[in-house]
């Protein structure tokens, strides 16, 4: 979650980070060592410590809506991943596109309360809208660089 780039990168303080002790909104991050949900190099799920979190800005945010519901305002600069892990800026991200997510089941399984497509673990962008500018939060993530956000989804650091 370095500074540069197109729209800077980050994620704005009202973002929710999963963490081992529950969903933590970026804001209070800084200052403290959270255990985040990450993807280990081994493709497993595990947590790594997220450090160094700092606040920057203004710079141009957008506004990812996602089909699990959920909505999170970062910046527009920020990497996430399509499936396969392509890393893209949200600001570049388009409706239909499909990220990493950290679900995962096993093949022809679909559990019953999956509102995405035939049991995929990946979730889909329902729209990108520009949000205006404003303060957001980096930081590192030990060995991995990456976390996932509360909405399922996978971003860098």
């Amino acid at each position: 979650m370095t500074g540069g780039g197109t729209g800077g990168r980050g994620l704005a303080g009202d973002a929710m980070i999963e963490t081992a002790e529950g969903p933590v909104a970026m804001s209070e991050t800084p200052g403290k060592g959270f255990a985040v949900l990450t993807r280990l190099p081994s493709g497993r799920l595990g947590f790594r410590q997220l450090i160094k979190v700092s606040a920057h800005g203004p710079v141009e945010l957008v506004r990812l809506h996602l089909d699990t519901g959920h909505a999170v305002v970062v910046a527009a600069g920020h990497p996430f991943y399509r499936t396969g892990m392509q890393s893209v800026p949200a600001g570049r991200l388009v409706a239909g596109d499909r990220l990493e997510s950290a679900f995962h089941y096993q093949e022809g399984y679909v559990p019953p309360d999956v509102a995405h497509s035939a049991g995929s673990p990946a979730i889909v962008v329902r729209a990108v809208e520009p949000a205006g500018s404003g303060e957001v939060f980096t930081g590192t993530i030990r060995d991995t660089h990456v976390l996932f956000l509360t909405a399922g989804v996978l971003c860098a650091e």
